[in-house]
């Protein structure tokens, strides 16, 4: 069984198929990020608003399950463009396993949030589970 899974209604999304392929790639990788993903609990949603996709990523218990649509009541919804959203996988690791603030796709990704073509809801509360799913999702 693989860490992060593909709800079986998610075969056709394919934001979610890009997720889990590139989180378990990452852990494959990475073991040490088996750690992070022990610790994120929560839900996050993700709207690609352009691209009419949407899913929500359930992190308990040392796993992640992706499922099309909004599942439950997410703790952190990302909404924006396809191309914004994609880049979250694209995230450059900086310090302790953190994302970098200096990072080229990373300022990117801040200056969509601060232009409003990346809107973050429940970022005050969400803020460690982003800041986890940044250090999962981070490229070397």
């Amino acid at each position: 069984m693989e860490a992060v899974e593909l709800a079986s209604e998610a075969q056709d999304n394919g934001l979610a198929i890009m997720m889990v392929t590139m989180m378990n790639q990452n852990l494959a990788d990475h073991p040490e990020r088996l750690d992070i993903l022990a610790r994120l609990r929560g839900r996050i949603s993700i709207l690609a608003e352009d691209a009419n996709v949407t899913l929500t990523m359930h992190f308990s218990n040392r796993r992640a399950v992706i499922y099309d649509g909004i599942v439950g009541i997410p703790d952190v919804t990302l909404r924006g463009e396809f191309e914004v959203i994609a880049n979250l996988a694209r995230m450059e690791k900086g310090h302790f396993g953190l994302p970098d603030p200096k990072g080229e796709v990373n300022r990117s990704l801040i200056r969509a949030f601060r232009e409003g073509r990346l809107k973050i809801y429940g970022i005050l509360r969400g803020l460690p589970l982003l800041a986890r799913l940044g250090a999962l999702l981070a490229v070397d």
